[in-house]
């Protein structure tokens, strides 16, 4: 391995990472490194204009370079593709349906799908819409996206079933205990009798990019050992961040990030509560 490269690639990292301008003093301290060899270091990425110098300050930062090719490579992203080994995966370990999506205008639309063994199942088509706040995916999604997105979408709740949301109080109840569990779950909220698991996949920075999700049968699926398949979820939607370049998949991440369940009633009940 190059080390002058590892270590260019240490400082530009550091930079990256913070919230404004450094010092020499303060990058050699946090990357381990010299002094001079980090002087050398910026010299070479200001000259290929990865980084900007103040001269007057003594300081430096990162430049936009970094955010360009950043968005050359997300533009070549192909999230089915990504996607495909580990929504398989998902679908022979639960048995079920899995489906992924992507949030668009104020719904859900559904990118792949792998169908489970069973012969009575969900019926999903790739390319088929749903409501983001009475679907899976949909919600897994929603939770994490712009305030200004959540009151668009709950502006126009339309009542599907029984348990479809009602108002806006109600999903940003369910929203939030999305947020505390890192999944969201939903049974017969957009159609009756299906019960459904997913998780949104995101980027370092918090930007949703998809989600993964299963669904079945309320009554097949709560046959099974409900814990299990969310951990299997979860598990997806964080292999598929590591092989988007997004971080390495602890397992002990993966279990920690599955808060007590709580279903989404009892949210709701204690958000009409407050």
């Amino acid at each position: 391995m190059e080390t002058t490269v590892v270590k260019g690639l240490k400082v530009l990292e550091a930079l990256a990472r913070s919230p404004g301008s450094r010092t020499l003093t303060d990058l050699a301290a946090e990357c381990g490194m010299s002094k001079s060899n980090v002087h050398r270091l910026l010299r070479t990425l200001e000259e290929c204009g990865y980084v900007a110098r103040d001269a007057d300050a003594r300081t430096y930062k990162a430049t936009l370079r970094l955010w360009e090719l950043g968005v050359r490579v997300y533009s070549r992203l192909d999230l089915r593709a990504y996607a495909a080994r580990h929504l398989r995966e998902l679908a022979e370990v639960t048995e079920e349906t899995t489906h992924l999506s992507v949030f668009d205008g104020e719904g859900v639309l559904y990118l792949d799908k792998a169908d489970g063994i069973h012969a009575v199942r969900t019926y999903v088509n790739v390319g088929d819409r749903a409501p983001a706040y009475c679907s899976s995916t949909g919600k897994a999604m929603l939770a994490y996206l712009p305030e200004e997105t959540i009151r668009r979408v709950s502006g126009n709740l339309k009542r599907f079933t029984e348990n479809t949301v009602r108002t806006p109080a109600e999903l940003r109840a369910d929203l939030e205990l999305i947020r505390q569990r890192g999944y969201s779950e939903t049974c017969g909220e957009y159609r009756a009798g299906v019960l459904g698991f997913s998780t949104a996949i995101r980027s370092p920075s918090g930007e949703v990019i998809g989600a993964i999700g299963v669904a079945g049968p309320e009554e097949r699926m709560r046959q099974r050992d409900i814990d299990a398949t969310i951990r299997a979820v979860l598990t997806a939607g964080r292999r598929i961040e590591a092989d988007l370049g997004f971080g390495v998949v602890e397992p002990t991440a993966v279990a920690a990030t599955a808060a007590p369940r709580k279903t989404a009633a009892r949210a709701r009940k204690a958000a009409t509560v407050e």
